[in-house]
């Protein structure tokens, strides 16, 4: 995973490649790095350069150094983005419907990148959330984990770096959203079978790689909760 390197500022080039690993997702919030002596044999350095490189990265946020356990991936926008946000939508119909806006105009934008551009193993990614979507459905489990997680394969699948990380710090603030569409919007079984259904179709587009469509199916699909939160905003208003 990491080249050998053959410049001058050693210390900066280590930072720039673990960077974009980050960036490009092959290195996930979580993941553990390699021990420095690991490290500096694939880079061909000193552990000293490489201890100065890591110390680097936890100084900006981006790992976290555990003594005796090694050096994980942080995620570096859970806690800069998404707690503001968690606040100011808290208990707020109108915010609700704010974010769905948000999301209207941002994943139907990301789910044709998407069909244009996912490689098969992130294809197949995708195919076995749906799957167990399915397998969920089957047992009446929910499936509120599994509908954030597809939307982050999808966020994974554009390649684009800048939006997979606004995406993923995004989607902290949407599990709880997603959370509570499935528990007080979608509580018949008929609901749930089209909020499966909206997911198989939207898959199936991208694996036609069929960008437009994607993005008609994707926009349908948020909808159908804006439609809900307006339903519910509207019984629970006062009458006059």
């Amino acid at each position: 995973m990491l080249k050998n390197i053959k410049v001058k500022r050693i210390t900066e080039e280590i930072v720039s490649q673990i960077r974009n690993h980050i960036a490009k997702g092959k290195l996930k919030a979580g993941d553990r790095l390699p021990s420095e002596r690991e490290m500096a044999h694939q880079l061909g350095v000193s552990r000293p350069t490489v201890r100065e490189a890591l110390q680097v990265l936890e100084h900006t946020g981006f790992v976290e150094i555990l003594q005796g356990s090694g050096t994980f991936i942080k995620d570096i926008g859970k806690h800069a983005l998404t707690d503001p946000l968690q606040f100011l939508i808290h208990g707020s119909d109108k915010r609700y419907r704010e974010v769905y806006e948000f999301r209207m105009a941002i994943e139907t934008w990301a789910v044709g990148l998407a069909a244009q551009r996912i490689a098969p193993d992130e294809l197949a990614h995708l195919a076995g959330i749906v799957e167990r979507m399915k397998q969920c459905r089957a047992e009446k489990r929910p499936v509120d984990e599994l509908d954030t997680e597809f939307h982050l394969a999808i966020a994974r699948a554009c390649h684009n770096g800048i939006y997979y990380h606004v995406a993923k710090t995004i989607l902290n603030l949407f599990t709880q959203v997603t959370r509570i569409s499935h528990e007080e919007l979608f509580l018949s079984e008929e609901d749930q079978i089209e909020i499966l259904a909206d997911h198989e179709a939207i898959f199936g587009a991208i694996e036609a790689g069929n960008a437009e469509k994607a993005k008609e199916l994707m926009r349908f699909h948020l909808n159908r909760v804006n439609v809900k939160t307006d339903m519910m905003s509207r019984q629970s208003a006062p009458s006059n």
